[in-house]
């Protein structure tokens, strides 16, 4: 994959796992979320900034991984891929929830999210990959 491919996809799984995560967890879940609101850092820390880029170096090292051990085009080994690192991130946050004194209502909500989440992005991953030497599509 090119270089140029590579920067594309990071930034479409970027933009896609922001607005799935934002919009499911901070507004249509919000409600759930907020019962570990006295968890969260006040705005005025300016600390969001640096859970940005916390995510984008989620999101490179995941569209890195997609090329080093999918390397395809296929949706259905893409969705398979995607479900496994949903997996992962689903990990990563029921071993927090298991680590702090948070509540537990929102975990279920997390693992589902992540699970669908990371099979978007795995398919689109697919949909924006070329293997290296070949031409992108003119229609990509």
């Amino acid at each position: 994959m090119s270089t140029g491919r590579f920067i594309l996809s990071v930034v479409v799984a970027f933009v896609i796992y922001s607005v799935f995560y934002m919009g499911l967890m901070a507004f249509l879940f919000l409600d759930v979320y907020l019962s570990n609101a006295h968890m969260f850092r006040p705005e005025a820390e300016g600390m969001a900034l640096y859970g940005m880029l916390g995510h984008l170096v989620q999101t490179i090292i995941v569209v890195a991984l997609f090329n080093m051990a999918v390397a395809s085009n296929c949706i259905k080994t893409a969705a398979k891929f995607g479900l496994l690192m949903g997996g992962y991130l689903a990990a990563t946050d029921f071993t927090m929830y298991m680590g702090l004194k948070m509540s537990l209502t929102p975990l279920p909500y997390s693992i589902v999210i992540h699970l669908a989440v990371g099979m978007i992005v795995g398919v689109v991953l697919a949909k924006l990959y070329v293997p290296s030497g070949e031409a992108a599509p003119a229609d990509a």
